[in-house]
């Protein structure tokens, strides 16, 4: 990541939300993804806590998450005192590789 890359800085954000702007829902991934994997949406709800809960204590730590379909999340923490938190989030290119089954990785 660069320092031309665009930051947010997380309250910020929750703060100035059009409140109508949709939002995707924990219920409308998981019914999603279990319509796509034919999983049950109990199996693919404790899946995704645990995966994500994962992500968050990987960012928490100070790791950079890189998920090739997602794209990459930082949590930079500015030098001063007081400061907030910011997130820094580089969407995925839409391209096939992307996409592309990662279960070769496991």
């Amino acid at each position: 990541m660069t320092d031309s890359d665009e930051v947010h800085d997380a309250t910020a954000d929750e703060t100035t939300v059009d409140v109508g702007l949709p939002m995707l829902r924990k219920r409308e991934i998981v019914a999603h993804v279990a319509d796509q994997t034919g999983q049950s949406k109990a199996d693919v709800r404790r899946t995704l806590d645990s995966a994500l809960g994962f992500m968050r204590q990987g960012l928490l730590d100070g790791n950079e998450l890189h998920y090739p379909t997602l794209g990459k999340v930082k949590i930079k923490y500015p030098n001063r005192e007081g400061a907030k938190p910011m997130f820094r989030v580089i969407p995925a290119k839409e391209t096939s590789e992307a996409f592309q089954d990662d279960s070769s990785e496991d």
